[in-house]
């Protein structure tokens, strides 16, 4: 309320000093209106008494400024240009210094880019190998021989971590995945419902015979020991695939792949398998695709120290695999259940 009324006062007030103004176009020397009380007591004795002299100094006033010009006015309009000068200084001020923080801005730029050059001992930044799953497999299968005997949770959570790294091998590796993963679910779903008597691999194919679901060595389909007999028969053709990997003028994939399914799978396969699974074997891409693949990287950026650290990975998993794989078969044979039927 109280800053209405004071807004409304200085209205007032301007509009008063505005109306004065306008009085001062006449001759007053003041710009008040003359008055018919002072000296002679009429406005025609008033202005007769003036001299030649005022008259003469305000005619040079007002040839040189256009014309009379109101004292209150002449002070706003001072005002008004001092504040035009000050804003078009502040805004040249702004300009400079808009001007100076680009240049700073461009300085520091172009230090960052120059430390390298200015600090040549510091080693290039090194991009960080994505191999998390292929690290995976070789930590989980490496921990699954307990001495002599196989630790059926471990072995069941290594080829688990193994699907998953092969699913990343591209479409060559598909069929392959396909029937790892639906062997695995044969050796997962007996497991579950007797881990204790299932501990280690052999105690697990123990029960499963001493139970009387297999015909001496025809095994039942839907058990442990159907799963994981060609669960091991797909490692042993894997082990055989990517050791050829490890040597970079070894054969093409492709070529160590059909080797390895006519020693590990072929003599167990009908004659539809024998067409299929070969046929999706030959879509196997070049040993540095594979190998960027299974590093994480994009097959430009792989280079001689990637290779180097991912063959160093799966020459580990190889070196888990052998003995694994040969205790496995030894537990198969040893409790005749190798089945040597072809599907």
């Amino acid at each position: 309320m109280r800053r209405n009324i004071r807004i409304n006062n200085y209205v007032l007030i301007i509009t008063a000093l505005i109306s004065i103004g306008h009085q001062f176009a006449d001759a007053s020397p003041l710009g008040f209106p003359p008055l018919p009380f002072i000296r002679g007591g009429s406005a025609t004795t008033a202005t007769k008494t003036r001299t030649t002299k005022q008259q003469h100094q305000r005619q040079r006033r007002q040839r040189k400024t256009g014309g009379p010009i109101p004292g209150p006015l002449k002070l706003v309009g001072n005002v008004k240009q001092g504040l035009d000068k000050i804003g078009g200084n502040i805004q040249n001020d702004w300009k400079k210094i808009s001007k100076g923080m680009q240049t700073v801005q461009g300085n520091i730029g172009k230090f960052v880019v120059n430390i390298p050059k200015a600090l040549p001992f510091l080693p290039p930044r090194k991009r960080q190998l994505k191999c998390s799953k292929l690290d995976d497999v070789c930590k989980t299968f490496s921990a699954c021989l307990k001495g002599s005997e196989v630790d059926t949770a471990q072995l069941i959570k290594a080829c688990r971590a193994h699907l998953i790294f092969m699913k990343s091998g591209g479409s060559s590796l598909r069929l392959v995945a396909k029937d790892l993963e639906s062997n695995l679910q044969k050796a997962e779903k007996p497991f579950k419902k007797s881990p204790k008597q299932g501990k280690t691999l052999s105690s697990l194919l123990v029960s499963e015979r001493e139970a009387g679901i297999h015909q001496g060595n025809v095994l039942k389909e839907q058990s442990a020991a159907m799963g994981l007999l060609w669960i091991r028969r797909s490692l042993a053709f894997q082990l055989d695939l990517y050791s050829s990997l490890i040597a970079q003028n070894g054969p093409h994939p492709r070529d160590a792949a059909y080797e390895a399914y006519s020693k590990h799978l072929s003599p167990f396969h009908g004659w539809a398998l024998r067409k299929v699974f070969p046929a999706s074997l030959s879509q196997m891409p070049g040993r540095q695709a594979f190998i960027a693949k299974f590093g994480g990287v994009s097959l430009e950026e792989l280079n001689d120290e990637y290779d180097r650290e991912i063959v160093k990975k799966l020459k580990a998993l190889v070196a888990a695999w052998d003995p694994l794989i040969n205790t496995w078969e030894k537990d198969f044979a040893r409790l005749d259940l190798e089945d040597m039927r072809k599907v």
